[in-house]
């Protein structure tokens, strides 16, 4: 019983921050709409690759880097007979690797657009201000329909763990037996989601690439008890779609590999030379997203700690 609350109370504090933030983002657009128009004229439109943080998982986790392309939009209006520049095109947050090449023929250069100003200070201006139709609802059904589900689910699945309780050698274990178990399943759909999407990735249209830079990555891994030394390697290739230039550094799907010793990962920097050409995979549908590879990486291990999983939960409750 006192893991089915806590489920239900850490998708109640889920719901809570994604509501504090859909608010948040309402008050924004709720005062941008005071804001003024003016003529403008976009002068650089292109796909801008940024390096972004990423937090690891797990015990060994640690913060590494990605590369993401994002659409840089660079805009000229006037107020007041002075001109101003701007570059946060809208009030929508962008994450990279997201509508690159929609946004960038939305606002292609040359074109004129509305921009809206402060009228409080005009340096700062957007030219979209406004959300979808029903962004802010979905948000609100999202938040509301995850605590519902969860206590739907936490509340059913619990009476069926009852049922089967008093079948089992080892009662007493079924709780963590039942959380082994989710883990196990969770695993093992990663591991066939990734595998699907290489699979995908083998028809994805091929363009012509470049290496841009390939090496090792060092890496400061937050351990058990201390900091430690790690390294990864790290291939950042540039190719063109469509006229317009993106940046990537993934070479395969799956997890990124790290070890203590630089010469466990070397490998893919002796294959992928810096200068040279290669073939990149990228995604019809969102050109910013591309691979190398069209396979995943440590696919094995997710095989593995899922049978450890589910194992593991089969000897709680002595079934094995």
């Amino acid at each position: 019983m006192e893991l089915q609350f806590l489920l239900v109370g850490f998708a109640c504090a889920v719901a809570g921050m994604l509501s504090f933030i859909t608010f948040v983002k309402w008050r924004e657009v709720q005062a941008l709409s005071h804001w003024l128009p003016t003529p403008g004229k976009i002068i650089s439109s292109r796909a801008e690759a940024l390096e972004v943080r990423v937090s690891g998982v797990g015990p060994d986790s640690n913060d590494t880097t990605e590369i993401r392309n994002f659409p840089a939009i660079t805009f000229e209006y006037k107020v007041g007979g002075k001109t101003f520049r701007g570059s946060r095109y809208s009030v929508k947050e962008n994450l990279g690797n997201f509508e690159v090449a929609e946004t960038l023929a939305q606002f292609p250069r040359g074109a004129e657009v509305t921009v809206f100003y402060n009228p409080a200070d005009p340096s700062k201006a957007v030219i979209e201000r406004t959300f979808p139709d029903g962004a802010f609802k979905f948000m609100a059904k999202l938040s509301a329909g995850l605590v519902i589900g969860t206590v739907v689910l936490v509340f059913s699945v619990g009476g069926v763990l009852e049922g089967i309780r008093p079948h089992l050698a080892k009662p007493q274990n079924l709780g963590a037996a039942a959380l082994l178990l989710f883990m196990g399943l969770f695993v093992l759909r990663m591991g066939f989601a990734q595998k699907a999407l290489a699979r995908q990735a083998v028809q994805w249209p091929v363009a012509a690439g470049r290496i841009d830079a390939s090496g090792l990555q060092t890496i400061r891994a937050n351990g058990s008890y201390r900091w430690r030394t790690v390294f990864r390697s790290r291939i950042v290739y540039s190719y063109g779609v469509a006229g317009q230039h993106y940046s990537a550094d993934r070479v395969a799907f799956g997890v990124s590999v790290t070890a203590s010793l630089p010469g466990l990962v070397g490998g893919q920097a002796r294959r992928y030379v810096e200068g040279s050409k290669v073939d990149v995979h990228y995604d019809p549908a969102n050109p910013a997203s591309a691979v190398l590879e069209c396979r995943v990486r440590g696919l094995w291990l997710l095989w593995v700690c899922s049978v450890g999983f589910i194992g593991a939960a089969a000897w709680l409750v002595g079934l094995a």
